[in-house]
């Protein structure tokens, strides 16, 4: 022990004579072995070794924060997200701190190279690429024959990984690391290669050579964690390659390794998950399945998985074709859910996809999808499925309200006022007692009584409401008040989050089953409409408490008018969804051909026609869609319908101006009322008739407008940037260029709502110039000329809220044919800014004719008694029509129709 202790005090005493000959000698440029022995020695001792066991706590931390997935594959390496990378700042700026103290003090030892891998993978972590691979190319630059080499290319190909450059992360592993036998490969970084090559081959499906590459790769694979990581995985591409029983001993190796309990839960799960694949090729394994399951159910720690178990027996359920007792258990699933935020999704998203696909009860997959899309998270793979979905059946089930609520609401019109007098009472008497139960049901107790009649699960749901009873109250637990919310969803329907929401408080019906218009509160305020409001006072005052039941029931031939049209719009919306998205052809046909036999004048009856013709051509029902394609084609042969028909390419279509002007109309009427798709079907069909007619005759610059608005709206921002785009760049100067521009600068915080294009072309209105001076600003574009064989039109301009659309061309038309029947004129009605309609009576050889016109059509008494002091009368050119339509400047042409054009005609 004294030889010992004698030897150690020389060896300190020689180490301590080197260290002082080094210190007397250790300038930072000095290059002598003294100065390099004391620099190395203490860059590593006073910094590196501090930073680098600061840098592996750190990531240990991130890494521990991973949550393993209930599908997919699970990521051994974890890079951790952007609210993870904030969470390592502090630690990762001191480990630069250090490092860049052996960088400055001690560039002649021998850790420069680890300081400064170690600097790249902290601005890494940190998601500050840009500086990581700075320091990565300095160590391949100037420390090409480094051990480290490896590792800083193994680093790059990460960073290209995490900036979405899959490519360049290949070509690097695959040109610099694989098969370089120049390349010294420490045996950690081999089994760090080989875990992220096994991740970039499974993104690309190539289970079979992920495996191998695994497989070579798991006996260089350090830490015990990041080991029971990899053989879950091996795992799992093992159960993804039909390899059953080698999966399975993976997992039990996983299941009795793993330290972290999540982990062995996830194997036992993934055994039970095996176990259900056997079956389908041995029925007899489906009882070892349940009693693995119940076992696993029954284990205290499993308390919190208990969801993803009961999601599991759904699973067997649905293998076995057992439809009903899978939504039990996955109704069970969300029942004991607590924190699983995605399991929730899942639960809630089988139980829609069961009712959308297999009982076709869309109303219910309609309500799970909503509660899907309230948990469901942007990372999971389900999240655009899940929102389309909601989405979609949000549209359906308001379409389907809508139908049913006006319809209910004209048969109550129609009604003898003393039968409806008696539906007001029992509907009075009913909402009376519904408010008694009202505060019993909210007090009610949440919890789903699926389970009660079950023994099993009995205990189960008791040791929960033990839970409860115990001081969790109801409304911190997301399971119950999810449950709670379905259950008062069913019984009240839904309602808004608001003060005084009951049915008796709210100007609400009970004709319906489903929460129709009047379920929407009335508008309060300087906004709300001094004409509803002075006709909810008046039924205030003749029915008391029971003017909410009438105020809907229409009673004019105007409001009886748009009802009907509400109607009308919901059948032809409803086919295109039964149609196009939610691929129900049967529904669809039933849909239009209701449309065409309760309205066939619609608007949308051509539309309608050959969409019945494709689905019956789909189905060979040949009587049925030939009957369609002879009346398109007989009826309306220069549409574009008709050309589909024949095969004929529509660009070929000749049209003239008015039909033309109908379908620039319904482009921007689809626009207005939002419908997107058809905006886009009416642009692309203005697109193609361009050619063939003069590029002045609309505003094409608008249209492009309105395509690319559309394009943003349906959520294809690429077709919406390159449109407009071209447009501001093409048309600097056009009234709709500065509502372009801001929608592209609004492109990264969502598209802004379209607000039209102001009257007056975008001009001051002319400031105090003269309205009698033909130079004032907001003529622009106007002209007294008519030009030879110019036509020549007849304008009205009729406040909507006065006067139907109906009503408005029957008496033109009337009056056409009884007193102009040699003219052959044709009448179209427009809508303008959702505020006016715009007769448009065609067409005049000349000015005088259009004058002769308007003389006589002035003194039409029932026409008369239609209009107003403010509706107008006047004739437009089809030059002027250009400007003053097309640019939605029917005011300014007004001013100029009365101040310049009747003066000189």
């Amino acid at each position: 022990m004294i030889q010992a202790n004698g030897m150690f005090n020389k060896s300190t005493q020689f180490f301590l004579i080197l260290v002082s000959i080094a210190f007397l000698s250790c300038s930072r440029q000095k290059d002598t072995l003294p100065a390099k022995v004391y620099h190395t020695y203490t860059s590593y001792f006073n910094w590196y070794y501090n930073a680098n066991l600061l840098f592996n706590e750190s990531v240990g931390k991130l890494e521990n924060q991973y949550k393993f997935p209930e599908r997919g594959f699970i990521d051994v390496i974890y890079f951790g997200n952007e609210q993870e990378a904030d969470g390592l700042k502090t630690s990762m700026t001191d480990i630069i701190k250090k490092n860049d103290a052996v960088l400055f003090k001690h560039p002649n030892g021998n850790f420069i190279d680890d300081c400064r891998l170690l600097n790249g993978k902290c601005w890494f972590y940190q998601r500050e690429y840009s500086s990581a691979l700075q320091n990565f190319n300095y160590i391949l630059d100037k420390f090409p024959s480094s051990p480290l080499a490896a590792d800083a290319w193994l680093y790059m190909a990460y960073t290209y990984y995490q900036t979405d450059n899959r490519i360049m992360a290949t070509n690097i592993i695959e040109e610099n690391l694989v098969g370089n036998d120049t390349l010294e490969i420490r045996d950690e970084t081999f089994g760090e290669l080989g875990l992220f090559r096994t991740k970039l081959l499974i993104e690309q499906e190539e289970y079979g050579k992920a495996t191998e590459i695994l497989l070579k790769s798991l006996d260089f694979v350090k830490g015990d964690d990041r080991l029971t990581k990899a053989n879950f995985l091996l795992g799992q591409l093992m159960a993804q390659e039909k390899k059953f029983s080698e999966a399975q001993y993976k997992f039990e190796e996983v299941a009795k390794m793993s330290k972290n309990y999540d982990l062995t839960f996830q194997a036992k799960l993934a055994i039970a998950r095996l176990f259900v694949e056997m079956e389908k090729s041995d029925v007899g394994r489906g009882e070892d399945v349940f009693r693995y399951l119940t076992k696993l159910l029954k284990d205290p720690k499993n308390e919190e998985y208990q969801d993803q178990i009961y999601y599991e027996f759904a699973l067997i359920s649905l293998a076995r074709n057992k439809k009903r007792e899978a939504v039990d258990y996955l109704k069970k699933s969300l029942a004991v859910s607590v924190n699983n935020q995605r399991q929730k999704a899942i639960s809630y998203y089988k139980i829609g996809l069961i009712n959308f696909y297999d009982f076709n009860d869309y109303p219910v997959a309609q309500a799970y999808y909503d509660s899907a899309a309230q948990f469901i998270r942007v990372e999971d793979p389900e999240h655009d499925d899940i929102k389309r979905l909601a989405k979609t059946l949000g549209e359906y089930i308001e379409l389907l309200t809508t139908i049913e609520y006006q319809d209910s609401m004209l048969t109550l019109a129609e009604l003898p006022k003393e039968d409806l007098d008696k539906i007001i009472d029992k509907l009075v008497e009913e909402e009376k007692r519904r408010k008694e139960e009202e505060a019993a049901a909210l007090l009610s107790d949440a919890e789903s009584d699926f389970t009660q009649d079950d023994p099993f699960f009995a205990n189960q749901n008791q040791g929960r409401s033990n839970r409860n009873r115990s001081g969790k109250w109801y409304f911190d637990d997301p399971g119950q008040v999810s449950m709670g919310k379905q259950e008062f969803e069913a019984r009240w329907g839904r309602r808004r989050n608001e003060d005084n929401w009951r049915r008796s408080n709210k100007t609400t019906s009970s004709f319906s089953s489903k929460n129709g218009d009047l379920a929407q509160s009335k508008k309060v305020g300087p906004e709300a409409d001094p004409e509803a409001a002075k006709l909810d006072s008046a039924l205030q005052e003749q029915y008391g408490d029971k003017a909410q039941y009438y105020k809907d029931i229409p009673t004019t031939d105007e409001q009886k008018a748009i009802a009907h049209k509400k109607i009308e719009d919901a059948y032809y919306k409803l086919g295109q969804l039964y149609y196009q998205k939610l691929e129900e052809p049967d529904s669809a046909v039933e849909s239009f051909e209701t449309l065409l036999e309760l309205y066939p004048e619609s608007e949308y009856m051509l539309q309608s026609r050959y969409a019945l013709y494709k689905l019956y051509r789909e189905e060979l029902r040949i009587q049925a869609y030939r009957a369609h394609m002879s009346f398109i084609l007989d009826n309306h042969p220069n549409t574009v319908y008709a050309y589909l028909i024949q095969g004929k390419d529509p660009n070929e279509l000749k049209v003239d101006e008015d039909d033309f002007y109908y379908a620039y109309n319904g482009l921007q009427q689809a626009y207005e009322k939002r419908e997107f798709e058809s905006s886009l079907g009416f642009g692309e069909y203005l697109m193609s008739l361009e050619r063939f007619l003069d590029k002045d005759a609309i505003d094409m610059v608008k249209v492009q407008y309105i395509r690319g608005m559309s394009y943003g709206y349906l959520g294809q921002k690429d077709s919406l940037l390159n449109i407009l785009t071209q447009l501001v760049k093409n048309h600097p100067d056009h009234g709709v260029t500065p509502l372009a521009q801001k929608t592209l600068g609004y492109l990264v915080k969502g598209i802004p709502e379209d607000t039209g294009l102001p009257e007056g072309g975008g001009s001051n209105g002319g400031g105090d110039a003269s309205l009698k001076d033909p130079k004032n600003p907001i003529y622009k574009g106007f002209t007294t000329a008519v030009k030879s064989k110019e036509k020549v039109f007849v304008i009205l301009y009729v406040d909507k809220k006065n006067v139907s659309k109906e009503e408005l061309k029957t008496e033109i038309s009337d009056f056409n044919n009884s007193e102009f029947s040699n003219n052959n004129l044709r009448t179209f009605v427009f809508l303008y800014k959702q505020t006016h309609w715009l007769p448009y009576i065609a067409s005049f050889k000349s000015v005088e004719e259009a004058k002769r016109y308007l003389k006589s059509l002035k003194g039409k008494d029932n026409l008369e008694d239609l209009l107003t002091g403010k509706d107008r009368m006047m004739f437009m050119s089809h030059s002027n029509f250009k400007t003053a339509y097309g640019q939605k400047r029917m005011k300014d042409y007004m001013k100029y129709y009365e101040h310049i054009l009747e003066e000189k005609w």
